[in-house]
């Protein structure tokens, strides 16, 4: 229960920024890459994702656009290793985790024409677990791999960058990779590779008629002004 409460936290964060000067909001999807360093368990899984993100103006080229994305996978516990790894899918005795993914990255964004600019972001990413499903021994170790987790290993620093494609008043379509980076290694002692995670995404924006209203004839409607 206590999981669960927890990760009803990033939900709540989120939600509530949108009540403070909305610029845009929209819905990014893609793929994250998961390393795992350990010689057991499954190879480093490709995992889909979905999420919301959303987008707030700080300055001319500054924004704060904080995302929370949704994916799943299957995991053990390693005895031996004393950790929690990924486990295939026919896996006797694996935990289906749900994986919750809360960011709030600081963004710089350059013109690269008119309706198309180039970016950089920096943020702390937090990922939670909620467990959805348990087979065989994974039963009796769901304690011991939430245990991982949550003592300190859902820490991580995102780096990445973007290119983001305003094709109309309303939308705009943004491409974005980044790094997040599992810095609780540094003090855990393990691998500084495990968990780390490349993620590849697109996203679909939509630009509320209020923020439409703040922006210049000229970049709202290039084509009209044409």
């Amino acid at each position: 229960m206590l999981n669960k409460r927890l990760a009803l936290l990033p939900v709540l964060f989120f939600l509530s920024l949108t009540l403070y000067g909305l610029e845009s909001f929209g819905i990014t999807a893609g793929v994250m890459y998961v390393r795992n360093s350990s010689d057991e368990g499954a190879p480093s899984p490709i995992l889909p994702y979905l999420g919301a993100t959303a987008s707030f103006a700080l300055g001319e080229k500054s924004f704060l656009e904080p995302s929370l994305i949704f994916n799943w996978n299957y995991y053990l516990w390693s005895s031996d290793e004393e950790m929690a790894l990924p486990a295939e899918i026919e896996y006797a005795d694996s935990v289906l985790l749900l994986n919750i993914v809360l960011d709030c990255p600081f963004v710089m964004k350059y013109k690269i024409k008119n309706n198309v600019s180039w970016g950089w972001l920096a943020s702390p990413a937090f990922i939670f677990r909620i467990p959805l499903k348990s087979w065989g021994e994974g039963d009796s170790d769901k304690s011991d791999i939430l245990s991982y987790f949550y003592g300190g290993r859902f820490i991580f620093l995102e780096a990445g960058g973007l290119v983001e494609w305003d094709y109309s008043a309303k939308n705009s379509l943004k491409a974005k990779i980044d790094v997040l980076l599992p810095i609780y290694n540094i003090w855990d002692g393990g691998s500084f590779s495990n968990q780390l995670s490349v993620r590849l995404g697109l996203t679909f924006s939509f630009i509320p008629k209020s923020a439409q209203k703040q922006q210049p004839a000229a970049e709202i409607a290039p084509s009209a002004a044409e």
